[in-house]
């Protein structure tokens, strides 16, 4: 009977260090989550209504920028001319802070543009110059400010019937 014990609290033991060894390896292989990756510089040039050029002091090159969670006119649709003229009117030759997300297939860096604490994807959003970017049931990060100026008729929907870029895409192809 004392050997039945002993071979218990032996057992007991040895399972006590195992988890202890696995705990140990556990934490020694979480490493910190990466700190966030913001840019800073000037922008240098805008493409159209959700692409810049951001000139950073360490780059001799610019980036180029997609505003993350808006979707603005292609250049060739309605729309367009004036969505480029008033990210125009936000950002160029102004400094910046891209709080970087993600890159996307085209290579461009992808993130939240701020001016100062201005929200630049949510003012282009609520001036009607852009649409919450959607994909599948998300409706996006600008839904209510888009709501908004629908609700307001701003911009883009002053006149109603305004296209998404991503359907006028599917109908006409991508500008030339």
């Amino acid at each position: 009977m004392i050997e039945r014990f002993a071979c218990a609290m032996l057992a007991a033991l040895l399972c006590v260090a195992a988890a202890a060894a696995d705990n140990k390896k556990a934490t020694a292989k979480h490493k910190p989550a990466p700190q966030p990756v913001e840019l800073t510089g000037t922008v240098s040039r805008v493409i159209d209504g959700d692409t810049l050029w951001l000139k950073t002091a360490a780059d001799t090159e610019p980036k180029v920028i997609r505003i993350d969670g808006i979707d603005a006119p292609e250049s060739c649709q309605p729309g367009g001319a004036d969505a480029t003229a008033a990210l125009n009117e936000l950002v160029l030759n102004r400094s910046v802070t891209v709080k970087v997300s993600a890159h996307d297939d085209y290579g461009r860096t992808v993130g939240k543009v701020f001016d100062g604490t201005v929200d630049v994807g949510d003012r282009m959003v609520r001036d009607g110059r852009a649409w919450s970017s959607r994909y599948k049931y998300d409706r996006g990060p600008y839904m209510a400010e888009e709501r908004m100026a629908q609700a307001l008729k701003r911009g883009l929907h002053a006149d109603g019937g305004a296209i998404e870029p991503r359907e006028f895409r599917k109908r006409n192809g991508a500008c030339k």
